[in-house]
């Protein structure tokens, strides 16, 4: 059976089950909850669990060394933006645009992780006002509606849609082709009318992207060239 960790989370109303490329599996479950029932529960899902290990088996679930990249491309706009280090007394990290395809991470540059997540905050925001004009394009190129959009950061999702029409896209969709964004656009958009993967909702989204297939199959390996720097995080 697959190691794993458990995590206790005061929010959490029922056990889930979650696999990430440096934590590898982790089970989050209530407070209170009686973990000796753990390994069985574990043992039920070992498809799905190496299923999902198998996309990151380029990883290494080992703690590694901070990283920082000096560029940062992102296929899906087209966009290659490098990348400054600017240290200042500030005991925070923050990143500016000071011009077109040029980012600062000023402050406490020493402090790697922090310089991380200031990149990863920009790139939420950066997939915010990027992403989602996209999204409203292919609904409209579509005609297929949605309630509201979100940019959220999930690990093992490139989006998702909710039974009331509204669309959580994940920002590491930067990292991808064009082609593959405009696939889980169309997708998330196609199960505003069908709410599961069932024949009929795969008739509607050929109908719009006839080798949705192959861009399936390509989006599975894309997890892979998602950046290391992004994964330590």
């Amino acid at each position: 059976m697959t190691n794993y960790r458990v995590k206790v989370s005061n929010r959490a109303k029922h056990v889930s089950l979650k696999v990430t490329p440096t934590d590898g599996l982790v089970v989050v479950v209530p407070k209170g909850f009686n973990q000796s029932l753990l390994d069985d529960l574990v043992a039920s899902r070992q498809a799905w669990i190496e299923k999902t290990l198998r996309r990151y088996k380029d990883f290494s679930f080992q703690e590694k060394e901070a990283t920082l990249p000096d560029e940062i491309c992102l296929p899906a706009l087209g966009e290659s933006w490098t990348v400054e280090l600017i240290k200042t007394d500030a005991s925070t990290v923050r990143v500016t645009v000071p011009q077109d395809a040029q980012l600062r991470v000023i402050g406490d540059i020493d402090n790697k992780p922090a310089c991380q997540k200031a990149l990863r905050r920009w790139l939420m925001r950066h997939a915010n006002t990027q992403l989602l004009p996209l999204l409203d394009l292919a609904s409209k190129e579509t005609g297929l509606s949605f309630r509201k959009a979100t940019i959220r950061g999930q690990r093992t999702r490139w989006g998702s849609c909710s039974s009331t029409g509204a669309i959580n896209l994940n920002f590491q969709l930067l990292f991808v082709t064009p082609e593959m964004a405009h696939y889980v656009f169309v997708h998330e958009l196609s199960h505003t009318v069908h709410l599961n993967h069932s024949k009929h909702f795969y008739t509607l989204l050929a109908s719009f992207i006839p080798n949705y297939k192959a861009i399936e199959a390509q989006l599975k390996q894309a997890w892979r060239s998602m950046p290391v720097w992004l994964q330590q995080l």
